[in-house]
C-alpha cells in the first residue's frame, strides 16, 4: 500500500500539537484538561481518518481502496475506466470510486517529468499527457498498474463496499467523549 508522505507529516505534526494543547489544558485545571483532551482526541481522530487511513492496494485480481469511512474491493474485470484527473478514480457498474490515497499532483508537476515516464507509457513524439497520468506520480503509477492488469483479461468481476470501522470509530468515539465532557 502506498500513501502520500505529506499525509504522515500532517498527522505527526497534529499529534505533536495535540499533545502540547492537552498539557496546556491540564496546566489550567483538571476539568479543562479533560475537556481539552476530548476535543484534541476528536481532532486527532479526524486527522487520522482523513490522512493516515486512506490506502490503495493492487493485485492481479483486485483493487482494494480504503477511504476514511468506506472500503472497496473491486475485481479488475469490474473496472471499465480509470481516470486520474483529480485523483485515481475507478468507474464501472458499481459507480464511481475515488481513491483518497492517490491524489493528482499539482499542475506544475509536468516540469519535473523524466524520459522514463514517457518510455514506460509508450507515448509517441508530440503526444501529450496530463501530469496525473505520469508513472512517477502516485495516481499515475496506480492507474498504469490497473490498466496493465485490465489488459490481461482478468476473471474477477466482483465488487464489495463495506464500512471502514477503524475510520468510523476513530471519529465517533472521541466525538462521544466530547459530548460527555461538555454536558
Amino acid at each position: 500500500m502506498k500513501r502520500p508522505t505529506s499525509s504522515y507529516v500532517i498527522a505527526i505534526t497534529s499529534l505533536i500539537l495535540g499533545g502540547i494543547a492537552s498539557l496546556q489544558g491540564f496546566y489550567t485545571s483538571t476539568e479543562a484538561g479533560v475537556s481539552g483532551v476530548a476535543i484534541v482526541a476528536l481532532v486527532l481522530g479526524i486527522v487520522f481518518a482523513y490522512y493516515v487511513i486512506p490506502a490503495v492496494s493492487i493485485s492481479a485480481e483486485r483493487v482494494v481502496i480504503v477511504n476514511p469511512l468506506t472500503r472497496y474491493e473491486i475485481g479488475i474485470a469490474a473496472i471499465e475506466d480509470v481516470d486520474t484527473r483529480f485523483a485515481l478514480t475507478l468507474k464501472g457498474e458499481f459507480g464511481k470510486v475515488l481513491a483518497w490515497a492517490a491524489p493528482a499532483p499539482s499542475r506544475h508537476r509536468h516540469r519535473s517529468h523524466s524520459k522514463e515516464d514517457f518510455a514506460v507509457m509508450g507515448l509517441k513524439e508530440g503526444q501529450e499527457v496530463r501530469p496525473s497520468d505520469m508513472p512517477s506520480t502516485i495516481s499515475g503509477s496506480f492507474a498504469l498498474q490497473i490498466r496493465r492488469a485490465m489488459a490481461e483479461t482478468p476473471a474477477d468481476g466482483s465488487y464489495k463496499r463495506s464500512p471502514n470501522w477503524v475510520g468510523i470509530l476513530s471519529i465517533a468515539l472521541p466525538g462521544i467523549a466530547v459530548l460527555v465532557t461538555q454536558l
